[in-house]
């Protein structure tokens, strides 16, 4: 029995990770399997594993036994040895291979003292054991907020009060960290930091567009603003963002692919304008999605409907939004909320045009959708609509 417990210990190196602090943490078995039969020892349950910096500490039902490890990532399925330094079998380095599962990782192990395991399965006489393992029940570690990039600035809107809505009221509804990049310039052309850096991003989770800057537009100048969305880092984009970086006349539609459409690309929806300031009565599309899941058809206050001149075909709406006609009879009922994927990577990005006024950003309705629409694009939001585990406000 004491030679299976320690098999344990390889099971609790199977993190797939870019360094040995990685495993760092405390670890129980959920499940093993030796020669092709099921384990079910009562044993099992005993077992605690301590993993720091490549050492090991195992305690169970037949004592401790302490080690060092080493993980080599370049081979396929990664492999992983283990040398005991205090127990029974002090100098013996035992082979194993790990891999990351659905709900956890395993493990298996050449307890029997051969070759290396080249897969994830047992035989009888094999000598080698697999074990599925977790994390011990309240020694999570602390989930890390996500690092927003909120962008704003430029022409027509309170950016200077907005921003710092936004930061306060996501802060308040998800583990992140807003941090912002602000110019007060009120034209079409704001000098944001980030133009000419292409690495604006780096550190950074997600990047929240909600600048307005419709006449920045060279091509290089606006290649370097969606450089880090080509490359992989999601992205939100908030009301005048979808007016932003327009190339050539707007209300004419942009080949997709073409030079005109970079920032439609990327978006997966051209809007070129909006009429007079009224409510808009926004009603949502999928009842499924995570990200309207649960949310109710609300009416905003005066706020303006942008157009849609053409919404790009791997674009999902997911909200529509209604306003009296009054000058503008065909454009009073529009895509107002999507979602879209970017790029070779394809980079997650969700979209709103909705969020003109500071009573519309600071709406409690509107802060949830930016929140959920953040996590969808993070990868963080879970089918239900609510944050997953350790991304809710306060790290929940």
């Amino acid at each position: 029995m004491k030679r299976l417990l320690l098999a344990c210990f390889l099971a609790a190196t199977s993190l797939f990770a870019a360094d040995l602090s990685s495993f760092n943490g405390t670890w129980i078995v959920k499940s093993a399997e030796a020669n092709g039969s099921p384990v079910t020892s009562d044993g099992l349950d005993s077992i605690v594993l301590t993993l720091k910096d490549g050492t090991y500490v195992y305690v169970g039902s037949e004592g401790t036994t302490k080690g060092k490890f080493t993980v080599d990532f370049t081979k396929t399925p990664v492999a992983m040895d283990a040398t005991e330094t205090e127990g029974q079998n002090v100098g013996r380095t035992i082979l194993a291979i790990t891999e990351l599962t659905a709900d956890g990782w395993r493990s298996n192990y050449a307890f029997g003292g051969g070759d290396r395991p080249t897969e994830f399965k047992t035989a009888q006489d094999s000598g080698t054991v697999l074990i599925s393992y977790k994390r011990k029940p309240g020694t999570e570690p602390a989930v890390k907020p996500l690092r927003v990039l909120l962008l704003a600035g430029g022409c027509c809107h309170d950016y200077e009060h907005q921003k710092d809505i936004l930061k306060t009221g996501l802060e308040a509804r998800a583990n992140v960290t807003v941090d912002f990049i602000f110019t007060p310039d009120g034209s079409t052309k704001p000098p944001l930091a980030i133009y000419g850096k292409p690495d604006y991003a780096a550190g950074y989770d997600v990047v929240l567009h909600d600048e307005c800057a419709s006449d920045i537009n060279e091509p290089s100048v606006i290649e370097g603003v969606l450089k880090p969305h080509r490359d992989g880092i999601p992205a939100v984009n908030l009301h005048c963002a979808m007016h932003c970086y327009r190339i050539g006349n707007p209300g004419e539609p942009a080949l997709p692919g073409g030079p005109r459409a970079m920032w439609f690309d990327y978006l997966g929806l051209q809007s070129s304008g909006h009429g007079a300031q009224k409510p808009i009565a926004i009603t949502f599309l999928d009842p499924d999605s995570p990200i309207t899941k649960g949310l109710g058809n609300w009416t905003t206050v005066n706020e303006e409907l942008y157009n849609n001149i053409q919404v790009w075909g791997n674009t999902k709406p997911l909200a529509r939004g209604k306003q009296d006609a009054g000058d503008r009879p065909g454009q009073n009922d529009t895509t107002v909320v999507w979602t879209h994927e970017y790029g070779p990577k394809h980079t997650r990005v969700f979209s709103t045009t909705i969020g003109h006024n500071n009573a519309t950003v600071s709406d409690p309705r509107y802060l949830d959708l930016v929140a959920r629409g953040l996590l969808w694009a993070t990868g963080h939001l879970t089918a239900d609509g609510t944050p997953a585990s350790g991304y809710g406000p306060g790290g929940k």
